[in-house]
């Protein structure tokens, strides 16, 4: 009993201390290019929900909101219409309800909802391990969970990757509590999670798909369980009801706007070129090796060791389960019990995800943040490795020198993170050479625009009128937002037009091969006057106007 006590007072110091630390240093984050989009899709679906009401004064504050929040740099919003509400109708909600008119207010606000998002995507996690594994190993799992130092990192401002690997985790947490029981609360949680997951990302669709798919192999495995075929297809057909109900996009055409949905996939994702080693690629057409190298560069290493090691365990459980099939029987069995079935699950899963996506040369930029729900896969399958390392030791009678060696490793990793703060989310591994890091697009989200801003800031304390230059694509206006009034008066931008520039700001990040234009060159009347690294990783860089 004392045992039991100790590992759940260890369990919830874990995750009191992760809440902690993120309550602290959310605020410590910059205002990346994708806040202010965020913000202004929040407000018009809350518009738009509030048509339907009587709250016509509520209506007209929203109105205005939206009218501040539009410039020249953003989208039009019906261009960008699927995005799911999940995230950014709430936060426009609470923006109202706590009187936030301060830009930096507001975006902070964000910003720690956000992290509550991670946080409960963590909670989930590790209750996924809880049904599979161990004690010893769902704790140090969920080390490894909360210890993907770029997953962490964006856990502060990826409105979009962040939340939806949230509702994904916790989907498959579902989908597990339907292997063991598939009753009507299981059904109706993992259809409203599914629904929730499709709504935020349209990957999301991959989770019924899957479901379906697999329970065909539980039919084969025992053909007895055809008799949930009837869950199987209710499962189906709550989750096309919450989608709908969800999802405002479909209201006026369920339907016809799904469709449209599907067809325009492919470009939810911007064309442009990305610098990738050392090279400009069009990102229709990325090399092979993209994601897997940035996934290698930017994981760190002791999840990846571990990650070949469950990999190859779970290749070689399946292969001998496939080659001992007896001939001229019914019953197949591909796993044994359901802790095989959940490993089986997610195996398959990230395979063919991994196959897809690169056999697809499905069109990609900022490294592989738009594949951070394969985190959940990789972490998984690491801890499956783990886990055969753990049941060595024990035959060993090693277990002692394992857990010294994990939380040496934890501790190294939780280093590098801090070295890293508040750019978690541009983090590399420790086997990546210095000089090689800044062969790759970095800071695309512009993180580091708010440290440029407060260095400028910190050298011109006169009143005159600063005029920046900007050589990357970033749009630094957004940015600007959060700063006073007096200080936004001091900043002109002016673009390209150098020669009106004081100072020029360059992150690296380009939409097109500079190779071949010179848009974002550096004119020669400029000097370097500062870089801003960590651990050998540029960020961006700072270039004056020779006198």
């Amino acid at each position: 009993m004392n045992k039991k006590k100790n590992y759940n007072l260890i369990v919830y110091s874990l995750f009191v201390s992760l809440f902690i630390l993120g309550t602290l240093t959310f605020r410590d984050y910059g205002i990346g290019i994708d806040d202010k989009f965020h913000r202004y899709s929040g407000l018009y679906w809350l518009n738009y929900l509030l048509s339907f009401t009587n709250f016509d004064g509520l209506q007209e504050i929203v109105k205005l909101k939206l009218l501040e929040t539009s410039d020249h740099t953003l989208p039009s919003i019906d261009d960008w219409k699927f995005y799911g509400i999940f995230f950014d109708v709430p936060a426009a909600i609470l923006e109202l309800i706590f009187k936030l008119d301060n830009p930096k207010d507001y975006y902070e606000l964000r910003h720690y909802l956000n992290f509550l998002f991670y946080f409960v995507g963590c909670i989930y996690f590790y209750k996924i391990l809880n049904l599979r594994f161990d004690k010893f190993i769902t704790f140090f799992g969920t080390c490894f969970f909360i210890l993907s130092p770029r997953i962490y990192g964006d856990g502060f401002y990826n409105m979009k990757d962040i939340v939806f690997l949230t509702f994904f985790v916790i989907s498959y947490y579902y989908c597990f509590k339907c292997f063991i029981n598939f009753n009507i609360k299981n059904l109706i949680l993992l259809a409203i999670f599914s629904a929730i997951s499709i709504e935020t990302r349209i990957l999301g669709l991959s989770i019924p798909l899957s479901f379906l798919s697999f329970y065909l192999f539980t039919v084969l495995a025992k053909p007895s369980e055809i008799k949930i075929l009837y869950k199987t297809f209710a499962y189906l057909f709550f989750t096309l009801i919450f989608v709908v109900l969800f999802w405002p996009y479909l209201w006026s055409a369920p339907f016809e706007n799904f469709l449209v949905l599907i067809k325009s996939s492919q470009n939810f994702i911007l064309s442009t070129y990305v610098f990738f080693n050392g090279e400009y690629f069009n990102n229709d057409y990325l090399p092979y090796s993209y994601v897997p190298l940035w996934i290698l560069m930017t994981t760190p290493v002791l999840h990846i060791l571990m990650f070949f090691i469950g990999i190859t365990y779970g290749l070689k459980r399946l292969y001998f389960r496939l080659i001992n099939i007896e001939k001229n029987q019914f019953s197949y069995d591909l796993w044994r019990g359901v802790k095989e079935k959940y490993d089986l699950f997610i195996l398959l899963n990230f395979l063919v995800f991994f196959l897809l996506i690169i056999l697809l040369n499905i069109r990609l930029f900022t490294a592989w943040k738009h594949l951070y729900f394969l985190n959940f896969y990789l972490v998984y399958i690491a801890v499956l490795g783990l886990n055969i390392i753990y049941i060595w030791s024990k035959k060993l009678k090693k277990k002692i020198i394992l857990s010294i060696s994990l939380i040496f490793i934890s501790l190294f990793i939780v280093f590098e993170m801090i070295k890293y703060h508040p750019y978690q989310g541009l983090y590399f591994n420790t086997f990546v050479p210095k000089n090689f890091k800044n062969k790759f697009e970095i800071d695309y989200l512009a993180l580091s625009a708010r440290h440029f801003f407060d260095k400028i800031f910190e050298l011109e304390k006169n009143d005159n009128k600063i005029h920046i230059a900007n050589a990357s694509w970033t749009p630094l206006i957004r940015t600007l937002d959060i700063y006073s009034e007096n200080e936004k008066q001091k900043i002109k931008l002016v673009g390209q037009n150098y020669g009106t520039a004081k100072y020029i700001y360059s992150n690296n990040i380009s939409e097109v091969d500079k190779r071949h234009n010179n848009k974002y060159d550096i004119p020669k009347d400029f000097i370097k006057l500062y870089e801003y690294k960590i651990d050998g990783l540029l960020l961006y860089t700072v270039y004056k106007k020779k006198l």
